[in-house]
């Protein structure tokens, strides 16, 4: 789609939001007390994939949907300030962080765009389940952590829309 229709389908789409939208008002705490921790992809939907409504939950996205420094300052900022007493760790199936090696990646990457991606690094996952597990432990442990806080990990199925709660 070009950047202008783009545009202005978007601005169409918040005109009529805008228009019926009845969210004035809602708290900036998480209404359920969950943050979740999920990857950028698009067919991830959280609020739909939860039940959820507007003001219910924290939702930080990243490639993979992985604990790293930022994220994990986010963390426990939002269950210090946010109401957050419900941290989810969420990967995905089908992810190309876990599906591809970096140098695949690499080699994609400088292929779509004709550009050196040598010395780009993202970060890759090697083992998803282990990666998830490793994620979920480095949460718990942070000596930041508001006591009390409650940190699990699950996966979301990209075909079924089911989440595996681990």
């Amino acid at each position: 789609m070009e950047t202008d229709a783009l545009h202005a389908m978007l601005t169409g789409n918040n005109d009529a939001y805008a228009a019926s939208f009845d969210s004035k008002g809602v708290p900036g705490q998480a209404g359920t007390t969950l943050l979740l921790l999920t990857c950028m992809d698009s067919r991830i939907v959280p609020h739909e994939a939860l039940g959820l409504d507007v003001g219910d939950v924290k939702v930080i996205r990243n490639a993979g949907g992985q604990v790293n420094p930022e994220v994990l300052n986010d963390i426990v900022l939002a269950s210090h300030l946010l109401n957050c007493q419900n941290i989810v760790i969420m990967p995905h199936t089908r992810c190309a962080m876990a599906s591809l090696s970096l140098g695949e990646v690499r080699a994609k990457l400088s292929d779509l765009s004709g550009m050196d991606f040598a010395d780009f690094s993202p970060r890759m996952i090697e083992d998803a389940h282990a990666k998830l597990a490793a994620d979920v432990s480095t949460v718990k442990a942070h000596p930041l952590l508001k006591p009390g806080v409650n940190v699990r990990g699950a996966v979301y199925d990209v075909d079924t829309g089911r989440i595996m709660w681990h």
